[in-house]
């Protein structure tokens, strides 16, 4: 059984936003300050790329690279799996299930407007629980 939840329903708009030439410094600086594990990474408004905790860990300390040297659009996910806020969480779930992804941005006619995540869904669409429970590593 489908649901009538759209994604803009359960959606954060609190996004912590940087540019593509942004160091990585600064990045980490903001998401430990704000206490986020995400950002998003745009360009002219247009979200280009996601940088999350786990990849400032896979692709800087592990290699030991300068995070005051190297930018944002060196180290972010790409390509940008994305949904549009007027989509169902079902399909939202579907998405994050296929990409193997924990952070879904959502835009608005191509510009970022916000955020779902997995737990957004586990905790708001019982019925989906054990699709995204599939998502969660340990």
């Amino acid at each position: 059984m489908t649901s009538k939840i759209l994604v803009k329903d359960l959606m954060s708009t609190d996004i912590e936003r940087f540019e593509n030439y942004t160091t990585v410094d600064v990045i980490v600086q903001a998401m430990s300050y704000n206490d986020k594990n995400y950002v998003m990474v745009e360009q002219s408004g247009i979200p280009t790329g996601i940088i999350t905790t786990r990849d400032i860990i896979v692709r800087m300390l592990t290699q030991g690279l300068d995070p005051t040297t190297k930018i944002a659009r060196e180290i972010y996910t790409n390509p940008l799996v994305v949904i549009e806020q007027s989509e169902t969480v079902e399909e939202a779930a579907k998405l994050m299930q296929d990409w193997k992804i924990k952070h879904l941005p959502v835009t608005n006619k191509g510009k970022l407007v916000g955020m779902i995540t997995y737990l957004d869904i586990a905790f708001n669409v019982p019925s989906l629980l054990p699709a995204m429970k599939k998502l969660y590593k340990p």
